[in-house]
């Protein structure tokens, strides 16, 4: 099983993901979870030694002042996971935090954080420049979105096509393949390959 696979395994346990949600306000040690989720100390660890293997969570020893050190567990890394269903189509695709390009909006960041003005001012400065960066971010998103239906709109094309063309004519079909298989995307040559072992054999 790829990695994507492990990851949606793991994710498609309700417990396992009632305890990421609760991660990602605080790190928590096994009886806290085990506490507020209404679960047994030994069936939180086994779910946690999953999650711990799959590579969303670590733990951490920490020693407090009396009594027994404790294990705490924290998210460990961050992602963002995206299925594509059509009626052509199924895919899942998995984006991590890359390191921030440290350009001018990070360096404005910087800048506001160092600040040495009066809170009331500073505190102003942020709440305007977060108001812009979320609507920057919700533009992008939108045209994210708008593109993403522009890319499913040929896909479908393409593949309705292509399907048509290799049952009709198969010596067109091999033209027309070894036209689009140096200049498609690899993304959309998997399914007409798909489409073409299907309808081919080979």
């Amino acid at each position: 099983m790829n990695e994507m696979g492990k990851i949606l395994d793991v994710l498609g346990n309700e417990t396992r993901r009632r305890i990421l949600f609760m991660l990602t306000r605080r790190p928590y040690f096994v009886s806290e979870l085990s506490q507020e989720l209404g679960v047994g100390q030994k069936a939180v660890l086994e779910h946690l030694r999953i999650l711990e293997e799959a590579g969303l969570i670590e733990g951490r020893v920490e020693r407090i002042p009396r009594g027994r050190p404790r294990k705490y567990y924290e998210i460990r890394r961050g992602f963002r996971l995206e299925v594509l269903l059509t009626p052509h189509t199924f895919g899942t695709e998995i984006y991590e935090p890359k390191r921030i390009a440290k350009r001018e909006t990070y360096e404005h960041a910087k800048e506001l954080i160092k600040s040495q003005e009066p809170i009331e001012m500073k505190m102003r400065e942020i709440s305007e420049f977060l108001m812009e960066v979320e609507n920057r971010i919700q533009e992008h998103l939108r045209m994210k979105a708008e593109l993403e239906e522009v890319r499913l709109l040929i896909e479908s094309y393409l593949n309705n096509l292509m399907r048509r063309l290799a049952r009709e004519n198969e010596e067109e079909f091999e033209r027309m393949w070894r036209e689009i298989e140096r200049s498609f995307p690899e993304e959309i040559l998997r399914e007409l390959k798909r489409i073409r072992k299907e309808v081919y054999r080979v």
